[in-house]
């Protein structure tokens, strides 16, 4: 059985035309016509165009339109549909990941709480679990003195609490605290004992020779 195509351009033939007459004359390009001729539809832009392009080339050749039109139609059922559509570049129409949509700003809204949540509860943990920090900067172990007092000077947690010689002392905002001991002639045992607020103790020790 004849397509349009072979119909339209055995016509086109016989009458003497070229592709470049008839694009001339039904200002359709070439490459259309050609495509038609072909039965190439999918170089065509839409169906639609199929059909009007179709008419106009066969009203050209003198052709009833209307019996080349049924052909076309005809034709189309036989072919799948897609061989009909136009070809074009293979696009993976996914939106970008990163795109922020409603639901994922939600997302990412209880995600984040849930994150701080579980920092939260692990700095808690481990200020439960972690005894406080204590440093002494004076007096330094096995120091001998002529002073009959000496000052004890430290760092800590500025919410730890610290007992020189189980005397309680004040420790300022930043961690550090100062106090002063009494020496005894010979060997004092100076003890620092530093409590976190959940009960975890770090303690320092140091000895200090006192020579009048």
């Amino acid at each position: 059985m004849k397509t349009v195509g072979t119909l339209l351009k055995e016509t086109r033939v016989v009458k003497g035309y070229t592709l470049d007459d008839v694009e001339a004359a039904t200002k359709i390009r070439a490459n259309f016509l050609a495509a038609i001729e072909a039965d190439d539809f999918r170089r065509l832009p839409t169906p639609a165009v199929v059909r009007g392009f179709v008419n106009n080339y066969a009203e050209f050749l003198g052709l009833n339109s209307q019996t080349i039109l049924a052909f076309l139609r005809r034709q189309i059922r036989d072919v799948p549909r897609t061989s009909l559509l136009p070809k074009q570049p293979s696009i993976a129409f996914t939106r970008p990941f990163l795109q922020l949509t409603p639901t994922k700003f939600l997302l990412l809204l209880v995600g984040g709480l849930v994150v701080i949540f579980l920092l939260y509860l692990g700095l808690q943990y481990r200020q439960l679990k972690q005894p406080p920090a204590l440093s002494l900067e004076q007096p330094a172990d096995q120091l001998v003195s002529r002073e009959k007092r000496i000052e004890v000077i430290g760092r800590t947690d500025s919410d730890a609490t610290v007992m020189v010689n189980n005397v309680s002392i004040l420790v300022r905002s930043d961690g550090r605290f100062y106090d002063t001991v009494n020496l005894e002639p010979g060997v004092n045992k100076i003890s620092v004992v530093a409590t976190s607020r959940f009960g975890k103790i770090t303690t320092e020790t140091r000895e200090v020779g006192y020579q009048p």
